[in-house]
């Protein structure tokens, strides 16, 4: 992942999955957008990035050139990008509104254990590593008129970090093992 907006469909996917919500019913927080039609269980959900953990990888890859270049050096001119790749720890912060949100909180909980879910984190290398308390939002909104409540997941995603490197002419990269 490079950017956070790839995660979407793969974190609205989970908690669809974990909780049993209709993916219509599971929307992007922050967004402006009105809540599904019918009064009925929604889900809203925002991926926040905590940390880097552990130690970054770096590799380096051919790219196409990135300024002009004389033409006596060939026409196959390339520069470098330099990736940096690290596991990032991810906080899926999950709002459920409506009749059914408190059961809807509880079903994240130790979800990373049942089958189709430790086989949708595993296809989609996320790492679930657990679930904060549920809290009861409803007493501080409406006076408890619409139930309201709220989880964290905490997850581990791989992260890459990408800088265009210029190489110097007649500059080549070469790999020597040293016995």
């Amino acid at each position: 992942m490079r950017e956070i907006s790839e995660l979407h469909e793969l974190l609205q996917g989970l908690v669809s999955i974990c909780t049993g919500l209709d993916k219509g019913r599971i929307i992007l927080a922050d967004q402006g957008r009105s809540p599904p039609a019918g009064g009925k269980l929604y889900a809203t959900y925002n991926p926040i990035p905590v940390r880097a953990y552990g130690q970054p990888s770096q590799r380096l890859e051919y790219i196409d050139a990135l300024e002009e270049h004389d033409e006596a050096l060939g026409d196959n001119w390339q520069d470098l990008e330099e990736i940096t790749a690290s596991s990032m720890e991810m906080m899926l912060s999950v709002n459920f509104f409506n009749e059914g949100a408190a059961q809807a909180a509880m079903m994240l909980h130790n979800a990373n254990f049942r089958t189709p879910i430790s086989d949708y984190l595993f296809i989609h290398q996320l790492g679930f590593r657990y679930v904060s308390n549920p809290r009861n939002l409803s007493t501080h909104f409406q006076s408890g008129i619409q139930p309201r409540w709220q989880a964290d997941i905490h997850l581990f995603v791989d992260h890459e970090v990408s800088s265009k490197v210029l190489r110097a002419a007649g500059f080549s990269i070469e790999h020597y093992i040293e016995e």
